[in-house]
This record gives structure tokens, C-alpha cells and sequence, in this order.
């Protein structure tokens, strides 16, 4: 009688429990969660309706997808990234309100949550605003340290240019001044040229791909010149989409008869003091793509007692503005179609992966990068970061290759 041959089967035996540990492995390694550390200094670029269409930086650790919050414009932008919470509890529900049929500004005193800013100064520490925008740093910046525009700006820095070109580089020159002078442990800067050029020729526009280009390089520059223990944000406050048409809304109500009063927010529009039949109305308009109501209002983070009776959406290559004014708009924002926008971290404490955030949650990330003790409970949650997609299947296939290699090593030496 043959005897069986055991050590064969037993070769084949153990062949195939390595290649199943093998074929395993790229399960098991990418459970786990990659995590931020921490860093002595936290800087933010918010590049001004950059549009991830167009903007992207090659060779940084961290990259992903972040939402803006609606409607996508600066002011709320902006205040939703430094205090990680949405429109419906900071109040800034635009870059401009409706008071008694009056357009006027916000001020530093209506945002109804802490800022980044408060908690810096509350654990001991300095957070500095820098913008282009003259406004914005006198709005957002009242809650900083140190708040730099070209109206305003320290001593030993240089006189701004009135070009974007150079207001862009002055920008970054100043920012390196007042880092090195300063010392703070946060920065928040506002980068306009991305916006003024979106709106001004298009987001697709060979003037706004070159201004691209331009930032690409001034932030290779500056992420060379940083200290180790320095992590580097960059991201957007909204997109821009390409339009040509205008909605005259203002106009439309007051001609068909209606005292309803509007306010222009871009891609979308804020009605006040809405009488019956005015929702048909506008609706039956051409350019206008849909209403959001107030009892929606929740859904969209935009609940506040400053609300308008209703909210308009533009359809595709609209926006709302007088017809005389379309001639200086070529992309616009505001709704829903610009709130993708880039995102890119580097430096200290940031591991390398993907992730896919909203604006709500840099604020809370920023806190644990700095180890900011505060009682704020933020809106956000510190994003989750995961392996980027190409580098995992590149690692799943060199397992499954590894796998098959030895499974077939062990049979040979088994037969």
C-alpha cells in the first residue's frame, strides 16, 4: 500500500495559510485611523474663491475635499472656518443684512460665537488676521491680536501696491514679516486675487489660471521657509462658477408690483417682507432655478432670527444682479454649486493620507494641533483621515502580488 505522502500536505497546508495572512494583511493595516499630533504654530491660507476646478498643490501629505457652508460667500466663510460652527449659530448668514429695507454690513459684534481669536487669547496665546480685503480684516481681525490689511498694517512692513499681482506678493512678504516679528501661534491670512480675478474674467480664465499659478508658487516659497514645529492649512472660502446672465430681481418685483425687498447674495438672493403670490412668482422667472423655505432652513445650517421669508437659487450661468452691473461679472458664487472647495495640509502634525471635511471642522482641529483648552462645543469634529485611495490600492496589489509569489515558492519546494 503507498504511504501518504504527509509532508506534502502539510507544505501545502501551511503555503496556503500565508497566502491567506497575505491576501489578509491589506484588510487588517487599513483599519486602524491615521491621527494629528500636535504643533507650536498653526497658519491658515484661505485662498478667496479658489475653486478646486482650478487650484491644487502637488506633493503635500494631506489632501482633500472640504465643503463650504451655504451660502458660500466670504463673510460666512470665513466666520464658520475660525469658529467651527454654521451660520444658524454664529448669525453671519451673508456679507451684508437687510435692515429695513437697508443693505448694511455686519460687524464684529453680531458674531455670536467664539472665534478662534477668543479661545487663543482665553489659553494664553496669540492668533493674528492678515487679508486683502480692507473689510474683512476689519470685521473677522477685531477679534485678533493683530489685524493687517492695507488700510492697516504694522510699521516695519512695506506700503502695499494697488495691483493684485502685488498686493498678492505683499501679502506673503507680510506675513513672513509679521511671523518673524510676532511670534503668534495662529495665523489666519485671506489670500483675494483667486476672487477678484474668478469674478472679473472667469473661473476657467486664462487670467485666473495665471494668478493661480502665481499663489502655487508663493506658497512652495513660504512652505520652505517654515519651522518644523509649523502646520500649514490651505484651503478656500468658496468656489466660483462661470455666468452671463443676470436676474434683475429687484427690478422684476418692483414691476410686477410687489413690496417684497431682495438682497443679493450672488448665485442666490434673500427675500424680506414676502407677500402672497411672490413665491410663484419668482419661481415662474426666468434664471431662477428653485426657492428653499424657511421650514428647510434647519437643513441647510441657515436658521437664524436674521433670516429672510425665503431664499432663491439661480439656475446654471445666472446670478442675481442688476442687468447694468453683468458686465463686470464673469463668475460668481453663492449657492450651492460652489462649495467644494480645495483643502491641503502640511507640516507639523499632520499625517499623511486623505480626508473629506467642512469648513465647521478646521476650527476644532485647530485646537487640538495648538492643545487650546476652551468649552466651545463646536459644530465640527476633527476630520478623519484615511489612507489616499491610489496609495492603498498600489499597497493592496504589492500585497496580493507578495502573496501569490510566496504561495507559489512554498508549493514548488512542497512538490
Amino acid at each position: 500500500m503507498k504511504t501518504p505522502n504527509i509532508y506534502k500536505g502539510t507544505a501545502n497546508y501551511e503555503s496556503m495559510r500565508i497566502l491567506y495572512i497575505m491576501l489578509a494583511l491589506p484588510l487588517i493595516l487599513s483599519l486602524p485611523e491615521y491621527e494629528f499630533g500636535h504643533s507650536d504654530q498653526v497658519i491658515i491660507l484661505v485662498l478667496d474663491g479658489a475653486d478646486p476646478s482650478v487650484f491644487s498643490l502637488a506633493g503635500v501629505p494631506l489632501e482633500g475635499e472640504c465643503q463650504a457652508v451655504f451660502p458660500s460667500v466670504t463673510s460666512p466663510g470665513h466666520v464658520s472656518l475660525l469658529t467651527g460652527v454654521y451660520p444658524s449659530r454664529h448669525g453671519i448668514l451673508a456679507n451684508e443684512y437687510n435692515d429695513n429695507k437697508k443693505t448694511m454690513g455686519y460687524t464684529p459684534d453680531m458674531i455670536e460665537a467664539e472665534t478662534l481669536f477668543d479661545i487663543l487669547i482665553e489659553n494664553g496665546k496669540k492668533g493674528i488676521f492678515i487679508s486683502g480685503k480692507i473689510g474683512l480684516s476689519a470685521f473677522v481681525g477685531a477679534k485678533a491680536n493683530l489685524s493687517v490689511s492695507p488700510g492697516v498694517y504694522p510699521v516695519y512692513a512695506s506700503e502695499p501696491p494697488n495691483d493684485p499681482y502685488g498686493l498678492t506678493r505683499w501679502i506673503f512678504e507680510t506675513l513672513e514679516e509679521v511671523n518673524e516679528r510676532e511670534h503668534p501661534d495662529f495665523i489666519c491670512i485671506n489670500v483675494p486675487i483667486l476672487d477678484e480675478f474668478g469674478h472679473a474674467y472667469g473661473p476657467q480664465s486664462k487670467e485666473t489660471k495665471e494668478a493661480v499659478q502665481l499663489v502655487q508658487s508663493l506658497i512652495t516659497t513660504l512652505r520652505n521657509s517654515l519651522d518644523e514645529g509649523t502646520t500649514l492649512i490651505v484651503t478656500a472660502d468658496h468656489g466660483m462658477s462661470a455666468v452671463s446672465r443676470a436676474v434683475p430681481i429687484h427690478v422684476l418685483l418692483r414691476n410686477a408690483g410687489y413690496e417684497t425687498w431682495p438682497l443679493h447674495v450672488g448665485r442666490c438672493a434673500f427675500l424680506y417682507g414676502l407677500e402672497e403670490g411672490v413665491e410663484e412668482f419668482v419661481l415662474d422667472q426666468k434664471g431662477v432655478k428653485d426657492v428653499i423655505l424657511p421650514e428647510d432652513y434647519p437643513t441647510y445650517h441657515i436658521d437664524h432670527e436674521r433670516a429672510p421669508d425665503l431664499i432663491l437659487l439661480a439656475d446654471e450661468d445666472y446670478l442675481f444682479i442688476p442687468e447694468p452691473l453683468l458686465k463686470n461679472y464673469k463668475g460668481m458664487h453663492g449657492s450651492f454649486d460652489e462649495q467644494d472647495i480645495p483643502l491641503y495640509m502640511m507640516g507639523s502634525g499632520i499625517p499623511e493620507g486623505y480626508t473629506e471635511c467642512s469648513l465647521v471642522d478646521i476650527a476644532p482641529l485647530v485646537c487640538h494641533l495648538l492643545d487650546l483648552d476652551t468649552d466651545v462645543v463646536f459644530d465640527g469634529t476633527i476630520p478623519v483621515v484615511e489612507e489616499k485611495k491610489a496609495q492603498k490600492a498600489e499597497g493592496y496589489i504589492v500585497f496580493v502580488l507578495a502573496g501569490i509569489v510566496l504561495y507559489l515558492f512554498m508549493r514548488s519546494r512542497a512538490s
